[in-house]
């Protein structure tokens, strides 16, 4: 067991808490320990990673249990950056649990064999062997970002339901207003969608250096790039249309929905991509 890992855990799971407990209370000025403790496991999280790599000899974001982990990290350093620019301190009530959940779920997953497919990756050229790497770690990192999106959407329509209603109970002074809600997923998503068109480059390059071919009509292939049609949808009316607040948060749940099915539901289907 990578005992790293399991630290990082521990200090996540307690994070977790603490998030939950400072909403609850509404305790904002009591935020720094608890981005001191994030810190605290996102370096475990690291050390975790960079270990593993030494010790199977190549980037480990080629299987469930690696990309597991390396998604829950992704997000932890997402979440410090925007975390650090906007002061948003509710994300963190949102963003640990999954956090936590991805760490445990790489914890618990069996270490797979190395697959043929795999096999052919890790020992290929060595621009092959950068060009993969840099193609997976945009592509998570991309929907590091639209998880944010997505969180910030939540966060706008759950505000709106309160001022529609005219409730204004515990919920509504615990979110950040509509303007901060509206501008986290616009910020996130533009960052997610540079992020998911580089990884969707590299990725074609990494295609073309394998096998000679740039397309491969694979189900992950089509599903990202559906992804990335809805993410340029969102952005062109966004922007061409002045679409703001309720329906703009709506799509970006229906955008990270459309993400799952694509990181998620592709595993389940044959094609080119048999790992990841």
């Amino acid at each position: 067991m990578n005992l790293l890992l399991l630290a990082a855990l521990m200090v996540y799971l307690v994070g977790a808490f603490y998030a939950v407990l400072l909403f609850a209370l509404r305790r904002e000025a009591a935020d720094r320990p608890l981005l001191m403790l994030l810190g605290a496991g996102f370096a475990a999280h690291t050390a975790s990673i960079a270990v593993e790599w030494a010790q199977v000899g190549h980037f480990p974001i080629v299987n469930p249990k690696e990309v597991s982990s390396f998604i829950g990290w992704a997000i932890v350093a997402y979440f410090l950056v925007i975390r650090w620019r906007t002061r948003v301190r509710a994300l963190a009530t949102f963003v640990l649990p999954l956090v936590f959940l991805f760490t445990l779920v790489s914890l618990l997953l069996p270490e797979p064999a190395i697959s043929p497919a795999l096999a052919g990756a890790i020992d290929a050229s060595t621009f092959t062997r950068v060009i993969f790497p840099l193609h997976v770690t945009l592509i998570l990192f991309s929907y590091a970002a639209f998880f944010l999106t997505f969180i910030g959407g939540i966060m706008y329509l759950m505000q709106e339901r309160e001022l529609k209603a005219k409730t204004f109970g515990a919920v509504f002074y615990r979110l950040p207003a509509l303007n901060t809600c509206d501008e986290l997923g616009y910020r996130s998503q533009t960052i997610g969608f540079v992020l998911l068109t580089l990884g969707m480059i590299t990725g074609i390059i990494w295609n073309n250096q394998r096998d000679g071919r740039f397309w491969h009509y694979d189900p992950k292939e089509v599903l990202a790039l559906t992804t990335w049609f809805v993410y340029l949808f969102m952005m062109h009316y966004r922007l061409t249309a002045g679409w703001r607040g309720k329906r703009i948060a709506w799509l970006s749940v229906i955008g990270f929905v459309v993400v799952l099915c694509t990181w998620i539901g592709a595993r389940y289907l044959p094609g080119y991509h048999v790992f990841g």
